[in-house]
């Protein structure tokens, strides 16, 4: 099968690094920048190349498309690609709001191609062992989750992640994966939040703590941050235990206390990307048009639940 990449930052290498250890085939790049796709050709032994997403797309030897663009290119790179008959695996988030969303799994449905959002946690073997161990019940009822991620970044890293004008702001780029690793353990609406959070001069979110409310008796909060280093961990606590999961956007270990504590260890087969790769090359070659691991209405669901937080900041983006 082979693959083409448009947008060609650190992500994308990291893509690329993974595909070639899993022997798959990386067959083309593009950039808006040409000398980016060049030099991006060059490292990966000179495949294809391209100095526009179109001619990309128009390639047909192009079987699937991973689109490592910034957020508010998301909607219109992957429309692009499921036109031109291409697969596509979209990076997080996948769009920056629920209708765009639904219109490109429809999309993908309608006309048979597979479509992913790359929330590369659900596709992780510790994910299907934490799930298993909920439903086990040996930790009890679940009583309380909390999922924190903060990080500093750079100034010239910080522009780009904040710039209102990509989609940017701290909710989007990491708060995905905490409030995803809630979703993906109550699996359901959620009824109402509550949430502090701070804009920065760019006009985007940098910090928030957000508490979420289901039709359960069950205490959630998450942290997010780009101004500030906090330690990426999630917490369980039920009624008979509690699992503790260290770095959990890339998770390799889960502890669980009960009466005894177990440790379980997933440590990645290269760097946590090949699952998600996996995934897809799998549902491709079974004709599939989403992934059972993670199906478009929890991915909807999950971005419906951005976008209602965000709008209750009225923190709108330009081009909205």
């Amino acid at each position: 099968m082979n693959f083409g990449i448009i947008g060609l930052g650190h992500i994308a290498i990291k893509f690329a690094e993974t595909l070639e250890k899993m022997d798959e085939c990386l067959y083309a790049v593009a950039s808006r920048d040409i000398s980016k796709a060049i030099k991006f050709s060059e490292e990966y032994n000179s495949i294809k190349y391209y100095g526009s997403y179109e001619e990309l797309y128009n390639d047909p030897n192009v079987d699937i498309i991973y689109i490592a663009t910034p957020n508010s290119y998301h909607y219109i790179n992957a429309h692009e690609a499921l036109i031109h008959n291409k697969h596509v695996i979209c990076e997080k988030p996948f769009t920056t709001n629920p209708s765009d969303a639904k219109k490109l799994y429809d999309l993908a449905k309608d006309k048979k191609l597979f479509i992913m959002e790359a929330l590369w946690p659900e596709f992780f073997p510790s994910t299907k062992k934490l799930k298993e161990i909920i439903e086990s019940g040996i930790i009890g009822e679940i009583k309380t989750i909390k999922a924190y991620y903060g990080t500093d970044t750079t100034d010239e890293r910080k522009k780009r992640l904040f710039d209102p004008s990509l989609g940017g702001g701290a909710l989007l780029d990491v708060g995905i994966y905490t409030l995803g690793f809630v979703d993906m353990i109550i699996n359901k609406d959620v009824k109402s939040f509550k949430s502090e959070y701070r804009l920065n001069k760019y006009g985007t979110d940098e910090y928030s703590k957000i508490n979420l409310y289901y039709d359960n008796n069950i205490n959630i909060e998450v942290i997010e941050t780009l101004t500030e280093v906090i330690n990426r961990e999630a917490f369980i606590e039920g009624t008979k235990g509690s699992i503790f999961i260290p770095n959990f956007h890339q998770n390799e270990k889960i502890i669980v206390k009960t009466d005894k504590e177990e440790i379980y260890n997933f440590p990645f087969e290269i760097n946590g990307f090949e699952y998600q790769i996996k995934e897809a090359i799998k549902c491709i070659k079974e004709g599939k048009s989403e992934s059972s691991i993670y199906p478009h209405k929890a991915s909807i669901r999950l971005m419906k639940l951005l976008y209602d937080i965000r709008m209750s900041w009225n923190m709108k983006f330009p081009f909205e």
